[in-house]
């Protein structure tokens, strides 16, 4: 894991993200697609700013487990009962805000070093789960969230779709594709 050239990055992100706040949350796609992912990078950010070669070693063995509590703590917020939460009290909202941080933290310590079979087998599930929550948010016959309107409901699960699609692809390119077709041409 490379180190952050700039540390203040994550600050400066948390921050902004802080001050559009009101703006991020007037809308669920907003809310989901830009927040909650914003605050995921801020502590992905942190992570690499802040945690160094000797620290990840050690951290080695927990990769799984690292991995895996980022994977449930970033699904828990693709519930609606737990946006909810998040839109009327300040305690929920304090925790979304500090769970993403640390599922962010917790992905970007244990990522670079978990090799592309464990990252893939993350990737696919966040993947899977993501879609399956936007496609669930796009079809349900009725409002979900008690805070956000149906037709913010459907756009925010075809963002989901169109977001976990896109970052699965990406990894698909980084993690595999690019590394194949350099190893066919070094042969």
């Amino acid at each position: 894991m490379r180190r952050l050239r700039n540390p203040y990055l994550p600050g400066l992100i948390l921050a902004l993200t802080g001050l559009a706040r009101p703006w991020l949350e007037a809308s669920m796609a907003r809310h989901m697609l830009l927040e909650l992912p914003l605050l995921f990078l801020a502590g992905w950010l942190a992570a690499h700013a802040g945690v160094g070669a000797a620290r990840r070693r050690q951290l080695r063995a927990y990769r799984p487990a690292l991995l895996l509590a980022a994977l449930l703590i970033s699904g828990v917020w693709m519930l609606p009962l737990a946006l909810d939460y998040a839109m009327t009290m300040p305690a929920a909202h304090g925790v979304k805000v500090l769970g993403m941080l640390a599922a962010g933290f917790l992905a970007g310590v244990a990522w670079r070093d978990a090799g592309a079979v464990m990252q893939g087998f993350f990737m696919v599930n966040w993947a899977w789960m993501t879609i399956t929550a936007g496609l669930l948010y796009q079809d349900a016959p009725r409002q979900l969230c008690s805070v956000y309107l149906s037709d913010q409901q459907s756009t925010a699960g075809s963002g989901l779709v169109a977001l976990a699609a896109t970052l699965l692809c990406i990894w698909l390119l980084e993690a595999v594709f690019f590394p194949a077709l350099a190893s066919t041409h070094e042969s």
